[in-house]
């Protein structure tokens, strides 16, 4: 499926690393890269654990090669990432096939998707950070892919259900089932309360690791 650029989307793809044209791909070869990034990234951690270095999840295309920047987070954001429940279930086939869905709808609106993923973005990714190229090709679809699953694991984590994740990306008319579903008005206020729990706490975490420094 091509993508072609909605009027003032340019923002959004600056953002995204995404070109002005590119084909979207299908959801089974998102969820076969999601699976290679999420080893990719585990193996990573492992390998730089004993420097106490901390690199973002989040891969940004470099020169053409998929590269990661170090990052300044606190190590209960690391941890929510990489050992919370929001990467557990992305063990359950579902769930997996579930953010394939998602990243497809939300390459097809670069401009909505650069809107609902800054908050991630700007946790972890700091634009003056050293950048690590991982020494593979950059696909037009990674950081988006990886903001994905950086977003999941980051909301998740915080106690958000899965479709209250999905409300927070804008996307709960596309799950919503009203025969089994809480109320959609009762889902919107439980993600509003969340997130904003969600932020006050990493905002402290925040201060204590500034008063560390």
């Amino acid at each position: 499926m091509s993508s072609d650029p909605p009027e003032g989307a340019a923002d959004g793809r600056a953002m995204l690393h995404l070109p002005e044209k590119f084909d979207v791909p299908d959801a089974d070869m998102i969820v076969q890269d999601a699976r290679a990034i999420l080893l990719h990234a585990l193996s990573l951690r492992k390998e730089l654990a004993e420097g106490d270095i901390v690199v973002s999840p989040v891969w940004e295309g470099h020169a053409g090669q998929a590269s990661v920047r170090a990052a300044i987070v606190p190590r209960q954001i690391v941890a929510r990432y990489f050992e919370g429940p929001g990467i557990a279930s992305l063990r359950d086939a579902g769930v997996m096939e579930m953010l394939g869905d998602v990243v497809v709808m939300l390459l097809e609106d670069p401009d909505g998707a650069a809107r609902v993923l800054a908050a991630t973005e700007q946790v972890w990714v700091s634009p003056d950070a050293p950048v690590r190229s991982l020494e593979l090709p950059y696909k037009p679809h990674f950081k988006v892919l990886t903001l994905v699953i950086a977003d999941l694991a980051r909301k998740v984590g915080a106690g958000f259900t899965e479709l209250e994740w999905i409300a927070s990306l804008g996307l709960l008319d596309a799950y919503h089932d009203p025969s089994s579903d809480p109320p959609r008005e009762e889902v919107l206020t439980a993600t509003a309360a969340k997130t904003l729990a969600m932020c006050a706490e990493e905002a402290a975490w925040m201060r204590s690791l500034a008063a560390e420094a």
